[in-house]
């Protein structure tokens, strides 16, 4: 499996769905939900570690610093904590 064409896909989608749903629709989506388990899979499995870096670069292309600042501010701690760590290397 490439593990690449996983993160492209949803990147993909995720613009399709900020056209159609908007920017928070779009971050539940991408961040909200694949991100958070493609890092637990990523602790588990190294071929997701290794995409793990160019995933959040993905990311940080789709969203701008006050999109994701904003959305990981809304989280409730525990989830809060865990994107800090990701999307800003804590």
């Amino acid at each position: 499996m490439r593990f690449e064409r996983i993160w492209v896909q949803q990147c993909r989608a995720t613009r399709r769905i900020r056209r159609q749903f908007g920017a928070k629709s779009a971050l539940d989506y991408l961040i909200g939900e694949k991100l958070i388990r493609f890092a637990e899979a990523a602790e588990q499995h190294p071929e997701f570690a290794k995409e793990l870096p160019r995933f959040l670069a993905a990311i940080w292309r789709t969203f701008n610093e006050y999109e994701l600042a904003g959305y990981v501010a809304s989280m409730k701690r525990a989830t809060r904590m865990q994107l800090q760590r990701l999307l800003y290397l804590r």
